[in-house]
């Protein structure tokens, strides 16, 4: 895909925002519109130089080039995607898809492409090669400096995370690449997409293994001064009844790299210091890493979902909420626990250059 494609990005809610706050690093498409569901109250006025809409008129049909199909955190009727789908058709619209949609809805989606002779460009990964070049199960050294995202669990703002980090080291001069948390991170500059085969059924080791043997394929392709990796999901269950996937990306992960640097991402609750004293000490032994430093998300749990069998639920906080939490936190943390909000990631990326810097000086010695 040579040409910049105009298209419109749908369905359009919190989970997108990453891309707009990051727009700089988007090659490939142009985002014209933003078209959301009706009634999913998605604030409007965040992002002022894009178009947040509920429908279209025949005018935007007449700039847009394609219809982009993405994930959203809110959930949305298949059958309402497919009408979306098939009026793009028959406008004679590209379809791009990136969502994770199940198998019938994907064959029905290119049912339809092929019923109106129209052009479907599939972003999901479904035909990654995952096979092993030879029979060894060791480990490649990897040379290149290393940062680690992970998060206590979902929504923890790890993948805007990742890019703001991306961004300062960037802006520094320095070339690097971002294996992301998501495993459809598309359409953006240096930025891989969390690969597909840790999510399918083959042997623990193997994916290790394959993790490994990837990011060495980048380090060797890219020749990046930097490596930002993106754990997907919890680093541990949650509770009991919601166990998430056991922290097992992160289990994986850990055992096929060794970060330099650790940023742990923690929803924006009033925490204590105990409590980040036990996690330090969890991380330090399940995964034998020490964390570097923390990034209070905007996002909290709803305590009284956490011990429910429904899907857990989320709730926004304001920066002046998490300046607050972080204000408070820091009255009872020592000097060497970093933490850092939305509005310091220069901050987080020059300390990290700092500790970086550190090492390097540490292991010369």
């Amino acid at each position: 895909m040579n040409e910049i494609l105009r298209v419109v990005a749908f369905p359009y809610d919190k989970e997108m925002q990453p891309y707009l706050k990051y727009k700089s690093m988007i090659e490939n498409i142009e985002p014209m519109i933003l078209l959301t569901p009706k009634g999913w109250a998605v604030e409007k006025n965040q992002f002022s130089e894009f178009k947040v809409q509920e429908s279209l008129s025949e005018n935007d049909y007449r700039i847009i080039d394609a219809i982009w199909i993405i994930d959203s955190i809110n959930d949305i009727q298949e059958d309402y995607v497919l009408e979306i789908v098939e009026e793009m058709l028959k406008h004679h619209k590209q379809i791009l898809l990136s969502r994770h949609v199940n198998t019938e809805i994907y064959n029905r989606i290119a049912g339809l492409v092929e019923t109106y002779s129209g052009k479907y460009i599939d972003l999901t990964q479904k035909d990654q090669n995952i096979e092993l070049d030879d029979s060894s199960f060791e480990l490649s050294e990897i040379n290149t400096p290393l940062v680690c995202v992970m998060g206590i669990g979902e929504r923890t703002d790890k993948f805007l995370a990742q890019l703001a980090v991306k961004q300062y080291f960037e802006n520094q001069g320095y070339n690097v690449v971002l294996v992301s948390s998501r495993c459809n991170s598309v359409f953006l500059h240096n930025v891989y997409s969390f690969p597909a085969f840790m999510n399918i059924d083959i042997p623990v080791e193997y994916k290790i293994i394959l993790y490994n043997r990837f990011i060495k394929k980048i380090e060797k392709k890219c020749k990046p001064d930097l490596i930002i990796t993106g754990v997907p999901g919890e680093i541990m269950p949650i509770s009991k009844v919601q166990p998430g996937h056991f922290g097992i990306h992160a289990f994986q992960i850990l055992n096929a790299i060794n970060p330099d640097f650790v940023i742990m991402c923690l929803y924006g609750s009033n925490v204590s210091d105990k409590y980040i004293y036990e996690l330090k000490q969890i991380v330090k032994y399940r995964f034998m890493l020490d964390i570097d430093c923390f990034y209070l998300s905007s996002n909290i749990q709803d305590v009284f979902t956490i011990n429910r069998p429904l899907a857990i639920e989320y709730l926004g906080r304001n920066m002046d909420d998490i300046k607050n939490v972080k204000s408070e936190l820091q009255k009872v943390l020592s000097e060497q626990d970093k933490i850092y909000i939305e509005t310091e990631m220069d901050s987080m990326g020059q300390y990290i250059i700092d500790t970086l810097n550190g090492n390097v000086e540490m292991e010369v010695l």
